[in-house]
């Protein structure tokens, strides 16, 4: 594309971005003809590589008239370290469009390597295994999969798994009171503990009442409160101030400094051994209650889709059945790529994981809708592409949408308004100049990788007559946003879709977006109604696994 093919429009977006005074609106229209237009991204890779050569005082005219006219229709021009990193983050950002959009399919599998400096980071010293029954005081809630930094967890009910990064499990019952100050070192402050330490963690300390106990690989119980502490070894060796203990000793430790040997056997530590078979019996019950539930769910007169994934079919792992009662078989989806795995309750409840970028599942969607209600179950294990599919419609016709998550987090909804509106490249409609293709919602960040590999509850509403799209997560609204009424579609449809990606089969080259999810997907879920927000408590509660 020639400077005199640029619309004045097209113009005004490039040199908005160069001078970095680009608003958010008008940024969000230069990134949607950027995707459409490989003659638009060439045009800007040259205006941004003028640029910088002519804000850092290129070298020579050579240098300049080489950023401008690269020899290669598809170059990467190379700036030098001294690059403002405005100008590298532009770059970035316009590689990352022409990889996703260029790029033949069988580059699919390549997978971008992050600097130092870009190198995603996170906090936490352990992560919740798992939970029975558990009920916290304080600051500090638990759930399976979250990761602890250096804080205290009051147990009041129930009893936890907590595994340390170092390798150390800790099993505690309530009521107790566990201070965590790294992956090496806890505190009990009081209740019980139970210790698992393998060779890999071997000098795992737990400290209570100002005693330590440094394990020397092997698994031993704490019983602690203000008076005194209760130490029991049921395998290996622990150090302790003034001796070691072996396997079926005990030790009573009181506030004077006082250590004396006690009997093995102590209270409570039996039940706290057989933690791990109640895990199993709990995760048995969450799915035995949600299962019932799913069971009534599925007769909603409401639904467009509802896909539970159950369990892989016995006879065929390349399709996921339809969890509307009665069963209408058009609306099974078909497995491409994708693959079933363990979900919520591990081995008891399937899911569909899209790890590949051609993974995917191909559904049929028809009819005309009221509005949307987009629910479902995910594992995220990282956001690494710039688009995350959850749900997209193929072709993004009038009324269709796209649900997916952006690598910042941010949950998004979008829906076409009118796919016969005038396209980025040509001149705006002079009476409608605020009229767009689609339109997008947005929540604020609500993921970083601290959450990577737990299952979480995304829902998105989209509801043109009251003029609201919102944003839920784990039952709590996030975000809402006004539907404009020049924004209002005349039709809400979805046709064919793709569940943890978006292919596109109707485009005419091979090139095509990467957008699955690395992650799963546990349950999906398609209302044709705005669901409130008591309903979608409803639905949180009734499908965590506690």
């Amino acid at each position: 594309m020639n400077d005199d093919q640029l619309s004045e429009q097209e113009r005004q977006w490039i040199e908005d971005y160069c001078n970095q005074t680009i608003s958010e609106s008008d940024f969000a229209q230069f990134e949607t003809a950027l995707e459409r237009s490989p003659e638009l991204r060439a045009a800007t890779r040259q205006y941004l590589a003028l640029d910088s050569n002519l804000r850092q005082g290129g070298e020579s005219l050579a240098d300049i008239e080489a950023a401008w006219n690269p020899k290669e229709e598809n170059q990467i021009v190379r700036f030098p370290g001294w690059v403002s990193m405005a100008a590298a983050a532009a770059v970035a950002f316009f590689v990352g469009i022409i990889a996703t959009r260029i790029l033949p399919e069988r580059a699919e599998t390549s997978v971008p390597v992050a600097t130092d400096s870009e190198e995603t980071r996170a906090s936490g010293y352990a992560v919740v295994h798992g939970l029975v029954d558990a009920s916290t005081t304080g600051e500090v809630t638990l759930r399976a999969g979250d990761v602890l930094g250096a804080e205290t967890v009051s147990l009041s009910g129930g009893s936890a798994r907590i595994d340390f990064f170092s390798g150390a499990q800790i099993f505690i019952e309530a009521p107790a009171e566990l201070e965590i100050r790294s992956a090496w070192e806890a505190v009990i402050h009081t209740g019980k503990l139970r210790a698992k330490v393998p060779p890999a963690a071997r000098g795992f300390v737990i400290e209570s009442n100002g005693r330590r106990i440094v394990d020397l690989g092997t698994e031993f119980g704490v019983d602690a409160n203000p008076q005194e502490v209760r130490v029991e070894v049921f395998d290996g060796k622990i150090e302790l101030q003034d001796r070691e203990l072996i396997a079926g000793q005990a030790v009573r430790m009181t506030k004077d400094g006082a250590t004396t040997a006690i009997n093995p056997g102590i209270e409570g530590f039996t039940g706290l051994r057989s933690l791990a078979g109640g895990l199993l019996g709990a995760a048995t019950e969450g799915f035995l209650n949600w299962k019932h539930y799913s069971n009534t769910l599925s007769q909603d007169s409401r639904f467009i889709a509802y896909y539970p994934f159950l369990s892989q079919p016995s006879d065929q792992n390349d399709v996921v059945p339809s969890g509307i009662d009665p069963l209408d078989p058009e609306r099974k989806g078909a497995v491409v790529m994708a693959e079933w795995v363990n979900g919520r309750w591990g081995d008891l409840k399937g899911a569909m994981e899209f790890r590949r970028p051609g993974s995917r599942v191909r559904v049929n969607l028809p009819g005309e809708f009221e509005a949307y209600t987009f629910s479902c179950w995910a594992r995220i294990d990282s956001l690494d592409r710039r688009y995350n599919a959850l749900f997209l419609a193929d072709s993004y016709q009038t009324g269709e949408p796209h649900w997916q998550i952006r690598n910042d987090g941010v949950l998004m909804i979008g829906v076409m308004v009118n796919d016969q509106a005038s396209r980025w490249n040509e001149p705006l409609i002079p009476e409608r100049p605020d009229l767009r293709h689609s339109r997008n919602y947005y929540s604020p960040p609500f993921w970083d990788m601290s959450m990577s590999g737990r299952w979480i509850h995304l829902v998105s509403v989209y509801d043109p007559h009251s003029r609201r799209a919102a944003h839920y997560i784990d039952g709590q609204l996030l975000s809402e946003n006004v539907i404009e009424g020049e924004f209002v579609p005349a039709k809400l449809s979805i046709g064919n879709a793709e569940i943890g990606n978006w292919g596109d089969p109707n485009r005419s080259d091979p090139s095509y977006a990467i957008r699955n999810l690395n992650g799963r997907i546990g349950e999906l879920a398609i209302f044709n109604a705005a669901l409130t927000g008591e309903e979608i408590k409803d639905l949180f509660e009734n499908g965590r696994a506690r």
